[in-house]
């Protein structure tokens, strides 16, 4: 089951009935060393985020850097099938970069952040 994840900021506008509320969607297991004070309420629950959040990104990198190395090595074969001299990579700024084989573009790449 997946529940949202509060920033720090966002708990602080919450009132501390509502803080109690999200502690227990969350169902979260740290406990709360002053039960009237808001502060002792979003550390709790942000700490409770914080151990949840570092537990699923200790077992991704493993997959990612696999399937970043198998991408890398199916791309690294492909070119050597389409152009077997070596590429010739022209920064022309931090998000376009042009791609020459003897002198020839063969490709120009350039990053939209547009999302």
């Amino acid at each position: 089951m997946t529940y949202n994840t509060y920033s720090q900021q966002q708990l602080q506008l919450k009132s501390i009935a509502r803080l109690k509320q999200i502690y227990s969607e969350i169902a979260c297991t740290v406990e709360v060393s002053d039960k009237r004070c808001k502060d002792s309420w979003i550390s709790a629950i942000a700490e409770y985020q914080a151990s949840k959040i570092q537990k699923l990104t200790l077992a991704a990198p493993d997959e990612q850097a696999a399937a970043q190395t198998e991408l890398d090595s199916y791309i690294t074969a492909q070119a050597q099938a389409i152009a077997p001299e070596p590429l010739t990579i022209v920064e022309i700024s931090f998000d376009h970069h042009e791609y020459y084989a003897d002198d020839k573009l063969v490709a120009s790449i350039t990053y939209d952040d547009n999302l």
